[in-house]
C-alpha cells in the first residue's frame, strides 16, 4: 500500500497510544503523534485510540483542549477512526460517569447487564451488515469466522429505535443482548473491537481505514 506521511494517532492521556503505533508502522506506515489541538490541522486522517473510561477519556479530552477541534476535523470529512472507548465518546452519551461525549454518531453507551463475566473479555466474532455501503471497504478480504479481541464493560446495544442501526457494519452477541462492534457514518468510522490487537483481521481493517476514502 502507499505510504500515507498524514496519518494521525490522537494520545490524549487515555489511550493506548504505543499499541495502535505499533499496528499502523507494521503497515509501513509512519503515523504522527497528535498531543496538541492545532496538530490535527497537518493530518489528513486521524485514529482515536482509548482504553479505561469514558469519562476520563472526555475529562483529558477537554484538559486539553480537543473537543471542539475535534468536532471540526469529523466535520470536515476528514476520515476519523475510534478504538474501543475512542469509539465510545463518538457518540451522545454514555452511562459510565453520565458522561456527555463527542455527539459525531448517534448511539447511547450503556453497561452490560448480563449474567455472564464482566467485563466482556477476550475473542469474540462479528456480524457483517452486507447491506452498509461501506461493507466492502470495511470487511471484503476478512474471513466471516475471524474473531476480534475485545474489553469493554459498556457497549453500544442495539435495538430498533435507537444506537444508529443504519450505520452498522457490524455487530457482536455478549449474553441476551446485541451491540454495535464496528460503525460507520460518512467519514467517521468507530470499532468497539481492540483491532490494534486483533491480529491479522484486525491489521486488515486499519489498513482499510487507511486506504479509505469518501466518494
Amino acid at each position: 500500500m502507499n505510504t500515507l506521511k498524514t496519518v494521525g494517532i490522537l494520545n490524549y492521556g487515555a489511550g493506548n497510544f504505543g499499541s495502535v503505533k505499533r499496528a499502523v508502522e507494521s503497515l509501513g506506515v509512519s503515523p504522527i503523534e497528535v498531543k496538541e489541538p492545532a496538530e490535527l490541522q497537518f493530518v489528513e486522517r486521524l485514529i482515536f485510540p482509548g482504553v479505561g473510561s469514558a469519562q476520563q477519556a472526555m475529562s483529558e479530552l477537554k484538559k486539553r483542549g480537543f473537543v471542539e477541534p475535534l468536532r471540526e476535523f469529523a466535520r470536515s470529512g476528514k476520515p476519523l477512526l475510534g478504538i474501543c472507548v475512542g469509539m465510545q465518546v463518538l457518540g451522545d452519551w454514555s452511562e459510565e460517569g453520565n458522561t456527555t461525549c463527542l455527539g459525531l454518531l448517534p448511539f447511547k453507551v450503556e453497561k452490560f447487564n448480563c449474567k455472564e463475566p464482566i467485563p466482556h473479555m477476550g475473542w469474540n466474532s462479528i456480524s457483517w451488515n452486507q447491506n452498509h455501503p461501506n461493507f466492502s471497504a470495511a470487511s471484503s478480504q476478512l474471513a466471516g469466522d475471524a474473531n476480534f479481541y475485545f474489553v469493554h464493560s459498556y457497549a453500544a446495544f442495539i435495538n430498533e429505535t435507537e444506537n444508529c442501526p443504519q450505520h452498522i457494519l457490524g455487530s457482536t452477541d455478549y449474553g441476551p443482548k446485541r451491540f454495535c462492534a464496528l460503525v460507520s457514518q460518512g467519514s467517521i468510522w468507530g470499532a468497539q473491537c481492540h483491532i490494534e490487537k486483533s491480529g491479522r483481521v484486525g491489521l486488515q481493517l486499519i489498513e482499510n481505514f487507511l486506504r479509505w476514502e469518501r466518494s
